[in-house]
């Protein structure tokens, strides 16, 4: 089996998600320390407890369960140590975060084909690769969660490819919003020929070819920008596969 060398460019498009933030009313204050009945989103009190417990130090300070049937927690600390409390529970208290995933599956081919459907992309891939022509096979779109996997079937030109992805290390904070894909593209190869029988023999059982692996690679995308993943020629003549992906964040919820 040949190997194939992926190539990466990165294509910045702005994307400046909105992140909601969450209102508290003013804790009333008790000497040195602030009290304040936090109400929880998604995590249970007892989770709360556990999270935040770490983060007290103060004499007389702490984190108390309210009730197991209500979601909300007590906070008695002193001003600083409670503002570092509600960073945390801002950042633990919600939905886990999600991306919608873009992608594009081009043939590479030495054609004079300009194929409106990848004209964003046609002159920088003519710049950068030795190809005259570019064609969108498929696109497909998929949300994942950090920590989630996609698997995703794209057919073109009567073959199917399979295609898995990973998703780590998502991060949602403004301009530094980022992703990290772990990209695998397999094409599902046919019936390999085989000589036909005799008239009355037996037929001949017909072998099969293993799924071609395309490519395998991981990157780190900025969100809102896309990523260009292509190969060397594959073994069916001279055409290429490139696979484009655009991550974009998923509203949270509160």
């Amino acid at each position: 089996m040949k190997s194939f060398r992926a190539s990466l460019f990165i294509l910045l498009v702005a994307l400046s998600p909105s992140m909601a933030q969450q209102v508290e009313t003013k804790p009333v204050v008790h000497g040195d320390l602030v009290v304040k009945t936090v109400p929880l989103h998604h995590l249970t009190s007892a989770e709360a407890v556990k999270l935040l417990s770490p983060y007290s130090l103060s004499p007389g300070g702490g984190v108390f369960e309210v009730s197991a049937k209500i979601r909300a927690v007590t906070i008695r600390e002193t001003p600083k140590i409670y503002a570092e409390m509600m960073a945390v529970l801002g950042q633990y208290d919600r939905d886990p975060a999600s991306v919608t995933l873009n992608f594009q599956l081009i043939a590479a081919e030495n054609t004079n084909t300009r194929d409106p459907g990848v004209a964003g992309l046609d002159s920088l891939l003519r710049g950068v690769l030795r190809y005259s022509g570019y064609r969108l096979l498929t696109t497909s779109v998929a949300t994942a969660s950090e920590g989630g996997y996609v698997t995703q079937t794209l057919s073109a030109d009567g073959e199917t490819f399979a295609l898995q992805v990973s998703v780590s290390d998502l991060r949602t904070d403004g301009n530094d919003a980022s992703v990290h894909l772990s990209v695998a593209l397999n094409r599902n190869a046919g019936p390999i020929p085989s000589s036909a029988p005799t008239t009355g023999e037996r037929p001949m059982a017909v072998k099969t070819q293993g799924p071609f692996q395309v490519l395998s690679t991981g990157v780190t995308v900025p969100v809102g920008q896309t990523v260009v993943l292509g190969t060397s020629a594959t073994d069916v003549g001279q055409r290429a596969l490139i696979l484009t992906v655009r991550p974009q964040l998923t509203q949270a919820k509160r």
